[in-house]
């Protein structure tokens, strides 16, 4: 949904929505299930059109709780697990264990054999975690299906730093280098059941550039495993599908205002602190996270599977000349961002060195990606009046440290907000709730509701209390008297 569209559901649900807030309080983050439904089938659609073999699993971190999971359950979709957690969940919910892929770069033991016993896929991220598997199966008495995870591509650029995960600076996966050496290991392995590899370059990213050189690369790896003797039957590329946060010109005109700052010192800041983001590195062009695309979510999966490489064959043909593996997609931001708002109240406004700071009644442990890269989410004060005048400000939250900052970069405010109104930041349907959620200064965790399709609402995380984190003063025991 566009931010439009959000605030028109909100508009539409408003009743009972309210009476959502006095129950639940505020902050609170709303999501919409028809927006879910309608980004799932997007992916599917364009699977189905293009390449008949795919499976749409969903990056359960992007939004890890049950109801996130049930939905994604009911809609068909597959599951990325980043830890044993998120695949009993999956189990529970039903999603069958052949469509969860068991992700991570330091899985547990006990990681392991719940996701061999239960017949997972284990996307195997290092050579310790390859020895301890086989030896667990041995043990077991139980074959492991296994992806191989690779990095070492040239992928770096297109995403945060902190958030590419496929490139050299990565701590997942085997490099690409090992490919051939890891291929003999598992021919004819009498525990470990190769099933193909996988890869995921990381977050948001918004140039098809990076998906079009993942593809090749891996696809090369099927072509020289079977060439070795080991036919693949998956080939996992991942998530990191982009959503359009803002509108072409709104984003090219942020771009524009923001090189302009950094050439001219005189001129007002549109950065925290003059921050560079995609400019660090001191070029004109723009690298690093971006927050609009022309290939935005299941686009991108259509753009890729028609694009063609120096040989001439499209993607999707490469794939049927390899015996049409299950391409398996898991996207959470692509799948989940667009489906929610959060709410929450604005704590008052201030000047800083000339610049409006709007303080809100909530911080980043409650929209946390800031704490990776500086993000930026469109907003508004509610309601909308007819006497609204745009403004520029930063965003500040309400914890205890001058990092909390829920906007570093300006962004346009239909009005200067009062005290104790109405504060909405869009989009936020993935990674935003719960990412580095936590109890910094003591705040308590906002609770997560859902709106069904037919209106009715449906709690999935209940706020929590000061007793759950705090306890009684009779709680506190010694050693001794457990």
């Amino acid at each position: 949904m566009t931010t439009q569209q959000l605030e028109t559901q909100l508009a539409n649900h408003r009743p009972a929505i309210e009476q959502a807030i006095e129950q639940l309080g505020l902050p609170l983050h709303v999501f919409f299930l028809e927006e879910m439904e309608a980004n799932a089938r997007a992916f599917q659609s364009a699977l189905c059109a293009h390449y008949s073999h795919g499976l749409v699993a969903f990056a359960a971190k992007s939004n890890p709780c049950r109801g996130a999971v049930r939905a994604a359950s009911q809609l068909g979709l597959g599951l990325d697990a980043a830890s044993e957690h998120e695949m009993r969940l999956g189990l529970e919910e039903g999603i069958p264990s052949d469509h969860i892929i068991c992700n991570g770069n330091a899985k547990s033991t006990d990681y392991l054999r719940r996701a061999v016993q239960a017949g997972c896929t284990l996307a195997v991220d290092n050579q310790d975690e390859l020895i301890e598997l086989a030896q667990l199966c041995e043990r077991l008495e139980v074959r492991a299906n296994v992806l191989l995870r690779f990095r070492g591509m040239p992928l770096a650029g297109l995403t945060s730093a902190d958030q590419t995960t496929a490139a050299d600076w990565t701590k997942f996966g085997f490099h690409i280098d090992e490919a051939p050496r890891l291929h003999r290991e598992l021919l004819g392995h009498p525990w470990l059941r190769y099933r193909g590899v996988s890869a995921h370059i990381g977050t948001q990213i918004a140039n098809p550039i990076g998906y079009e050189r993942l593809l090749d690369y891996l696809l090369r790896l099927l072509e020289s495993a079977q060439a070795m003797g080991l036919q693949s039957d998956l080939l996992d590329i991942g998530g990191g599908f982009p959503v359009a946060f803002f509108s072409r010109d709104a984003w090219e005109a942020f771009q524009a205002r923001l090189r302009r700052t950094l050439e001219d010192p005189q001129l007002p800041s549109v950065t925290w602190n003059d921050h560079p983001m995609g400019y660090a590195d001191g070029t004109a062009e723009w690298s690093g996270k971006a927050y609009w695309s022309d290939v935005p979510q299941a686009q991108m999966v259509e753009h890729l599977l028609k694009h063609t490489f120096p040989d001439g064959r499209s993607c999707a043909q490469r794939l049927r000349d390899l015996g049409e593996p299950l391409l398996i997609l898991e996207p959470g931001r692509g799948l989940m961002a667009t489906t929610a708002v959060t709410l929450t109240r604005v704590a008052g406004h201030k000047d800083v060195l000339g610049h409006f700071v709007v303080s809100l009644d909530m911080g980043i442990n409650n929209h946390g990606t800031n704490l990776i890269s500086p993000d930026m989410f469109p907003t508004a004060v509610l309601p909308r009046r007819s006497d609204d005048r745009p403004i520029d400000a930063f965003l500040a939250g309400r914890l205890c440290f001058s990092g909390d900052m829920i906007s570093k970069a300006k962004v346009q405010l239909n009005r200067i907000p009062r005290r104790g109104e109405r504060f909405a930041v869009f989009h936020t349907g993935a990674y935003s709730a719960d990412h580095f959620a936590s109890n910094s200064c003591g705040f308590l965790r906002p609770g997560k509701l859902a709106v069904r399709k037919n209106g009715e609402l449906e709690v999935w995380r209940e706020p929590e209390s000061f007793s759950q984190i705090y306890g009684s003063p009779e709680d506190s025991l010694l050693m001794s008297e457990l």
